[in-house]
């Protein structure tokens, strides 16, 4: 079959790779099919662009991946294939879809079929029932589908021993053409690649939506397995900056110190950094030598909120105590720091939103992510406020700069201040411009991270 693999139009400044749909895209083709990876956004894409793309493209199906964000785009793309290329089969797939199973056919009917958690077992499966004479969905892992006038969705796999997935397919997404503006901001070199070493996360923060996806079980690859993408990369793309995209590599201290001292004795002669986030209470300073010798240049870190009763609501099982204090382990390390912090949690009061601020100039970060809470579809949060009765969410608010939530006592305009006023308080000190002014690598980083900013006040 010709596949088309997608993501969306949307407001995201974060252009780079999609490990989900290049994981897909190699197992697909080891199946003898013929796939093609468009990134919109990448292409620089508009919508009249888009349309002239599917009327110059013939694919059987076409599969969009999905943040809630995307929701009105992929409608206004879902619409253009169907105008044009009316019998192309669609399936969505991503974080949005496996945050909200029973809806996402009921909100999208001209879609065909969704996909929902790890999909690199279950897509194959569903080409195979699609080419089959007599197909049987039931037998399709991870599917929603409908029969009849039911949607039925089908129990869940997940890959168990991630080394059986061949690398992504790095030839379809060349690093070398994607904006050397990545997730996170900042690198030592370009081209950048984003990997993924582990899966799953087993702690229970109630905001996070990422066992939608992975599930808490966690899962690693081979040390080996790791090395030799690595290689892969830097062979072929000169990549020497890897952006390793777990969501909590640091929880696995044997393994991780593992792969630190094989990058030493390998001699890799690269730099790595953690994006998404480690917990701090998974550091130490041995540890954190160790990652440094290794090539780790930059790590960020859930901090999230200055108020004890916040991070006991949401199940951080951290101290804010424990947090100030282990920060300090920093002093003497050359690695950066991004502390992540967040507004608006159901309950929260203003009072304790000033207080994250407070936090965010006291521990010793060089740079701070301030977001406005988003009742994630697929999160405790969630579901928490659907059977509260909540029933209208606006996705098109679903952005890091934007407001998704507004909590009891606040006004949308008050929490945009909120934020406006932590990124303010934070950046315009002398030592934290200063340290940001040395990262920056060219006069296209400069401008890039200039019009980030302006955007986080707006």
């Amino acid at each position: 079959m010709k596949i088309l693999l997608m993501m969306p139009i949307n407001r995201s400044y974060i252009i780079m790779p999609s490990l989900g749909i290049g994981y897909i895209a190699s197992v697909l083709r080891e199946t003898g099919h013929d796939v093609k990876i468009l990134h919109c956004l990448q292409r620089n894409f508009t919508f009249d662009d888009f349309q002239n793309y599917i009327k110059n493209n013939d694919f059987d199906l076409i599969g969009i991946q999905m943040f809630s964000y995307d929701e009105t785009p992929t409608r206004k793309h879902i619409d253009i294939i169907r105008k044009f290329q009316p019998d192309t089969i669609i399936v969505l797939g991503g974080y949005h879809p496996s945050g909200i199973h029973e809806e996402i056919l009921k909100d999208y009917p001209k879609a065909d079929f969704a996909l929902i958690c790890e999909v690199e077992i279950a897509f194959p499966k569903l080409l195979s029932q699609l080419q089959s004479n007599n197909p049987n969905f039931q037998d399709v892992p991870n599917l929603i589908w409908r029969k009849e006038n039911k949607i039925i969705i089908n129990p869940i796999d997940i890959v168990e021993d991630l080394d059986t997935i061949p690398f992504p397919a790095w030839d379809l997404m060349d690093p070398r053409n994607y904006p050397p503006m990545p997730h996170g901001g900042f690198f030592k070199s370009f081209p950048i690649a984003p990997i993924i070493i582990t899966r799953g996360c087993p702690m229970e923060c109630t905001f996070c939506a990422s066992k939608a996806i992975t599930t808490r079980r966690i899962r690693k690859r081979s040390i080996e397995n790791v090395i030799k993408e690595m290689k892969f990369l830097k062979r072929n793309f000169g990549v020497r900056d890897f952006l390793i995209e777990d969501e909590n590599l640091t929880l696995l201290k044997n393994f991780l110190t593992e792969f630190c001292e094989t990058l030493i004795k390998l001699k890799m002669n690269i730099t790595w950094s953690c994006p998404s986030g480690v917990r701090i209470d998974t550091l130490d300073e041995d540890m954190l030598k160790l990652m440094e010798r290794s090539g780790c240049h930059s790590l960020a870190i859930g901090l999230e909120f200055g108020s004890q009763r916040i991070h006991d609501i949401t199940k951080k099982h951290l101290s804010v105590n424990k947090i100030i204090e282990k920060m300090k382990i920093f002093n003497n390390s050359n690695i950066k720091t991004t502390g992540f912090f967040m507004f608006g949690i159901p309950g929260e009061t203003k009072y304790e939103m000033l207080q994250t601020i407070g936090l965010s100039k006291l521990v010793n970060i060089n740079r701070a992510q301030f977001n406005n809470f988003m009742p994630l579809p697929g999160s405790e949060l969630y579901k928490e406020l659907m059977d509260k009765g909540m029933k209208e969410i606006d996705y098109d608010h679903f952005f890091v700069h934007d407001v998704g939530y507004v909590p009891d006592g606040m006004t949308r305009k008050m929490m945009k201040n909120m934020q406006r006023r932590a990124y303010l308080e934070f950046y315009l000190r002398p030592k934290i411009m200063i340290g940001i002014l040395k990262e920056i690598q060219s006069l296209k980083h400069f401008w890039a991270l200039i019009n980030r900013f302006i955007d986080s006040l707006k």
